[in-house]
């Protein structure tokens, strides 16, 4: 069984060019007896039968999954499904712009394509293979290679072949000599640098604790129970109910709480100052809500999940500094709400290694401020490491977020040989950026015809995309296979 395979991103194109034997899924088999319907290109249906091009495709990228050696589940069959969604679209497209140019295979050049079928070990035609195929296995052969050799056609006429002339390909879309040396340029001109990296992470522990004297009544915590109930009048009820002793405030808990804030017992879960503040909207019932007495019960608090009463059971615990559980509570809280002091921190110290760079040179004034220092290797400026222009060295793609950072390349590419950037912050890193040296690579021809056939693959994908995106193409992959398939 002979299939070419072009991998597009995320999206995998099969140009089918030879015989094809279905096995219907287990699971499709007992969606019920009619074809399933999965979408329409223009007035043609796109159902799963025995010989579609849809069914067809679906057995294809199946084999391909098993032959990886994977165990197939639900999640991989919705994928191959709607990988045989956009080939059925493209193998019908094709034949109708054929079609309509009034071209169709020979007989000669189908029997060509049969003729490899039929040939024994040294390449020599074998009547005793060719008659051990069965009439029809013979004409279904002969129908899948017709369908390859229009779907082959049509893909040639829009983006050209591997056949060459005078260095051209044939047919379709080419690409300029001038598109041709501006990649080429991009992948052999590479610079190299020192970085003196900063993690957020590192942020120190005198920091946090400084932050946490600062704004110590926020991880204060509060002893409180708490009642909440969505009606403001409700919850005036309740409270008139405990002002009069009729009923205790354990017992509004489970009669009339929804536990928005706590568990069975009623007991407030997230009690530390900043939580609380969270949790009332009005700044003046914070106020009230944190100089309640102990045993004070509060009045209606409007909170974000309705109305609530709080009971102040115990008193205050003051934060402990030297507490390592209280210390992770406050970086905890600084990484989610304070983020700014973190890489303003660490911006005045990446400022100062550039600084320092000229005097004491760049790795140690790197050092001598706490950064990392890293010696990064030649690479082409490559946005999102395209493998197209080579991957990115992995001293500089680990660097959080640093491969899609358009700053930090452009930056770093426009420094001359010796320069050293202003503080750049790319994720979780704020680093200093000194280009060491330039480097041109002199291509091999095997990296230019990679480079030639990146472009073809680009040019395949916005053929299919643009193919997919038109108004006679409509996908209902999800909703057969979830409504239909899946139920069974």
């Amino acid at each position: 069984m002979k299939k070419t395979m072009l991998f597009i991103g995320s999206v995998i194109i099969l140009i089918l060019s030879a015989i094809t034997f279905i096995f219907i899924p287990a699971m499709a088999q007992g969606a019920g007896q009619d074809s399933l319907v999965f979408g329409k290109y223009g007035n043609k249906k796109i159902e799963y039968k025995q010989g579609s091009e849809f069914a067809n495709a679906v057995a294809n990228y199946t084999e391909m999954y098993r032959r990886q050696g994977i165990d197939l589940k639900d999640s991989d069959y919705y994928t191959i499904y709607n990988y045989a969604f956009v080939s059925a679209v493209q193998a019908i497209a094709y034949a109708d712009n054929v079609k309509k140019s009034g071209w169709e295979p020979s007989k000669e050049s189908v029997a060509r394509q049969m003729y490899q079928y039929f040939t024994d070990e040294k390449g020599n035609y074998s009547p005793e293979i060719y008659n051990s195929y069965s009439a029809d296995d013979k004409s279904k052969l002969q129908q899948d290679l017709t369908r390859g050799l229009i779907w082959n056609r049509c893909g040639e006429d829009f983006l050209g072949t591997q056949s060459k002339y005078a260095g051209h390909t044939l047919y379709g879309l080419k690409s300029s000599d001038a598109e041709k040396e501006f990649f080429e340029k991009m992948a052999s001109e590479k610079r190299s640098f020192d970085l003196a990296v900063f993690d957020k992470k590192d942020y120190p522990e005198s920091q946090v604790k400084a932050f946490g004297a600062e704004n110590k009544d926020k991880f204060t915590k509060y002893n409180f129970s708490v009642i909440t109930v969505k009606d403001q009048s409700k919850a005036k009820s309740i409270l008139n109910q405990l002002a009069k002793e009729e009923i205790t405030f354990s017992d509004a808990v489970s009669e009339y709480s929804d536990k928005a804030y706590s568990g069975a017992d009623g007991k407030l879960s997230s009690n530390y100052g900043y939580q609380i503040q969270n949790i009332v909207t009005k700044e003046d019932d914070e106020k009230a809500l944190f100089a309640l007495e102990l045993n004070q019960t509060s009045g209606v608090v409007e909170t974000s999940a309705g109305y609530s009463i709080f009971h102040n059971d115990l008193i205050k615990t003051e934060p402990d500094f030297t507490d390592s559980a209280v210390i992770a509570t406050v970086r905890s809280y600084i990484n989610e709400n304070e983020t700014s002091l973190i890489e303003n921190y660490f911006i005045e110290k990446a400022k100062a290694v550039a600084s320092d760079a000229e005097k004491k040179g760049f790795e140690a004034a790197g050092k001598s401020n706490g950064a990392k220092v890293v010696k990064v290797p030649a690479f082409a400026l490559n946005y999102a490491n395209d493998s197209m222009l080579g991957s990115l060295p992995e001293e500089f793609a680990s660097i959080s977020g640093a491969s899609t950072n358009e700053n930090l390349l452009k930056k770093a590419f426009a420094l001359k040989n010796g320069d050293v950037s202003e503080p750049v912050v790319s994720g979780d890193s704020i680093l200093v950026v000194k280009a060491t040296g330039t480097q041109k690579d002199n291509l091999t021809d095997s990296k230019k015809e990679e480079l030639a056939g990146a472009v073809n693959s680009i040019d395949s994908y916005s053929l299919q995309m643009a193919l997919l995106s038109s108004d006679k193409v409509k996908n209902d992959v999800a909703n057969v296979f979830f409504t239909k398939m899946m139920k069974n």
